[in-house]
């Protein structure tokens, strides 16, 4: 019996996400091995589901490991996965010989996996893998004799043409097992046929198999539609009748299984046991396979680590409260002593909570890989469906965004691809008459800026032509025809509820319904949207995000009696100004800050709070995002603090311009300033006059 090889830690992160996502899937596949095992040793039939969901996880794991270049992990599956798919379609007889060799690919996977990272330990497994590879094609070109049961069936021949091939085998096996076959037939109203037949193929799977659902001839009403099922049962037809229990549904035979109808298929021999624990009837360097997991990682609900920040949150504010009482305490004669050993205690307390908060934060981090990978799955099949010639190409997989910035970030950035090849990739005959190559090119890029990561989707197709936006937006009331709009201006028209320059509306984006709903997205993430196109070269969308939205720094700042909290990741800097330095245009107020302009924006104003006395200097707080700055004007600046940002609880749960609230040492509740929205808010604030 082999020895197991000493663990060898995988090269890189690539590497470790492969093998933990890998080992899950080759443990489902144990499982599946596992049940199969029982219900061939209780003589029952074989759940085709079963044999379906084995199939899938061999598919899944081809995909992963070509995900990741391991060609042979991928080859291997490649092999598993014919044989799988000759099981769920009758071409492969279900018997030992075939279910072991699947067992002996699953126990080389396992081993593979220990190699992952070791491109010599790899290499080393080419020759089983090719000897192994060898017997499971000759197994899966054995013929399989038996009786084509389907020449005896009384059933149109139309309807055997529209079955498929697994339909046709499931059709197959349940003659061979003396089931009766009948076709279940219903009329639904088209507006609520999905969930009609979902209900009605479900009361028949409770007692026996759909075998195929397909659209039945017949006249029906334009509001109705006919389905019929294909169905194998123990019942019979009145049994059946009853039990779905519904005047709109009749059942009718299409084969009555004779009296003495054989219990098990002739194809399926039970003498010999399925080998699960390691023994193969070949020889194979991978007998004897540990139980030991491979991978080390362990996978947490995220709404887990959020408790675990939340909690790690409060800490952070108990470890300011302790700082403040250390420095009273120090201040004082009779406690200065006290104050400062509780200072010491502080000091480390705040080094140990930032490692925690670190290591926290490390693990809700996931690349952007997860993101770029279905985004390349929906560029095929757009290319497909729109008969456009377009390659995807991604640079910045490797970068890191917290878990749930991610999935919130999926669909907008899913729009954006829809549009660029929807909209801006122009037909092959027009891109070579533009003196362009004839296929089109997206470019997804992610790349870190500071505390935020940029995530910028560009094409090179025809551009945004600036007049027909202008035109539409006027059409549609959103600016007047002698309002004066900067080019960026007429750009941002884009994300205008319901602007298109588009007159139809296609299957794969509609009339203007979406940019809207991309930048709002992005804004309640603490992002902003940037857009920027070349008429004749492509357009390219950016979206600043914040990298995490648990604790973060923030500056505390006051305005009047009240104080405000700011991120720090879009903090740039501080300045004390004069009021005399303010400057006006258009009645917005300005700052000249190094020769730009630096639009201004009162705390005070923004949120109708009482300020001090008109004649007092100010201090701006610069903000920006992405390339987009604003100043705002406070009364005081307190200090930089961990906060840990929380929703606003009560009956006003949402409010323009605060992101939620937080807490200090002194337990005072303290709202955070949204600055995404206020930058949005002051840039295309413009007075109607």
């Amino acid at each position: 019996m082999a020895t197991r090889r000493s663990r060898k830690p995988a090269a890189g992160k690539a590497d470790l996400e492969f093998v933990s996502e890998a080992e899950d899937i080759l443990e489902r596949m144990r499982e599946g091995l596992a049940d199969l095992s029982d219900q061939r040793a209780a003589d029952a039939e074989v759940s085709p589901d079963l044999i379906n969901r084995l199939f899938r996880s061999a598919h899944s794991l081809k995909a992963l490991a070509g995900m990741f270049g391991l060609d042979s992990i991928q080859g291997l599956a490649h092999h598993l996965e014919g044989i799988l798919d000759g099981l769920r379609l009758g071409r492969v007889a279900l018997d030992s010989p075939a279910l072991n060799l699947i067992v002996e690919a699953v126990q080389t996977f396992a081993s593979l996996l220990e190699s992952v990272g070791d491109q010599d330990a790899l290499a080393a497994f080419a020759g089983p893998i090719e000897d192994l590879a060898s017997r499971i094609e000759t197994m899966i070109h054995a013929p399989v004799v038996s009786e084509d049961v389907l020449e005896s069936l009384d059933i149109d021949s139309s309807l055997l043409r529209a079955l498929t091939e697994y339909e046709e085998h499931r059709l197959r096996e349940s003659l061979v097992r003396g089931r009766h076959i009948m076709m279940v037939d219903s009329t639904f109203e088209i507006m609520s046929f999905e969930e009609g037949l979902s209900g009605l193929s479900e009361a028949v799977r409770e007692v026996g198999e759909v075998i195929s659902t397909l659209p039945a001839p017949g006249d029906a009403p334009e509001s109705q539609i006919r389905f019929s099922l294909l169905a194998a049962t123990e019942l019979s037809v009145d049994e059946l009748v009853e039990r779905i229990d519904s005047p709109e549904v009749g059942v009718r035979w299409v084969r009555q299984a004779p009296a003495t109808a054989p219990t098990t298929s002739p194809a399926i021999s039970p003498a010999l046991p399925i080998d699960t624990e390691g023994e193969t009837s070949q020889s194979s360097p991978v007998t004897g396979e540990s139980l030991r997991s491979i991978s080390e990682t362990v996978r947490v609900d995220i709404h887990k680590l959020d408790q675990l920040m939340n909690l790690v949150g409060e800490l952070v504010i108990q470890r300011v409260a302790i700082g403040d009482i250390a420095s009273q305490l120090a201040s004082r004669t009779e406690t200065a002593q006290l104050g400062k050993d509780l200072a010491k205690i502080h000091k480390s307390l705040e080094r140990k909570l930032a490692g925690m908060q670190s290591a926290v934060l490390e693990v809700r981090m996931v690349p952007m890989r997860q993101v770029f990978d279905k985004v390349s799955r929906v560029v095929r099949a757009l290319r497909r469906d729109l008969q456009k010639d377009v390659r995807l190409e991604v640079s910045g997989a490797e970068t890191e965004l917290d878990k749930l910035i991610v999935e919130e970030l999926i669909d907008p950035l899913m729009h954006i691809v829809r549009n660029a090849i929807d909209h801006a990739i122009e037909p092959i005959e027009e891109r070579l008459a533009a003196l362009k190559e004839p296929e089109g090119c997206i470019r997804i890029e992610a790349y870190q800026r500071g505390n935020h990561v940029v995530i910028a989707a560009g094409d090179d197709g025809r551009g945004i032509d600036r007049d027909s936006l202008r035109e539409r937006a006027e059409s549609l009331g959103i600016v007047s025809p002698g309002d004066s709009l900067s080019d960026k201006e007429v750009l941002d028209l884009v994300f205008a509820p319901g602007l298109s320059t588009r007159s139809e509306v296609s299957e794969t984006s509609g009339r203007g319904v979406g940019m809207d709903v991309v930048r709002a997205n992005v804004t309640a993430l603490g992002g902003a949207v940037d857009i920027e196109s070349i008429p004749g070269q492509g357009t390219t969308v950016s979206m600043t995000l914040p990298i995490t939205l648990a604790i973060i720094q923030s500056l505390i700042v006051g305005v009047g009696s009240h104080r405000f909290a700011i991120p720090m990741n879009s903090v740039l800097e501080t300045m004390l100004i004069d009021l005399n330095e303010i400057q006006y245009s258009e009645g917005r107020e300005l700052l000249d800050l190094r020769g730009e302009a630096l639009p201004l924006r009162r705390l005070d104003v923004e949120f109708g709070i009482s300020s001090c006395e008109p004649d007092a200097k100010l201090f701006a707080v610069v903000v920006g995002l992405g390339e987009l700055r604003v100043g705002l004007l406070v009364d005081r600046l307190y200090s930089q603090q961990d906060t840990v940002i929380k929703p606003i609880q009560g009956p006003v749960t949402s409010v323009r311009g605060i992101a939620g609230a937080t807490e200090l040492g002194d337990q005072d509740p303290v709202l955070v300033i949204d600055v995404s929205s206020v930058i949005e808010d002051v840039l295309h604030r413009r007075d109607s006059a």
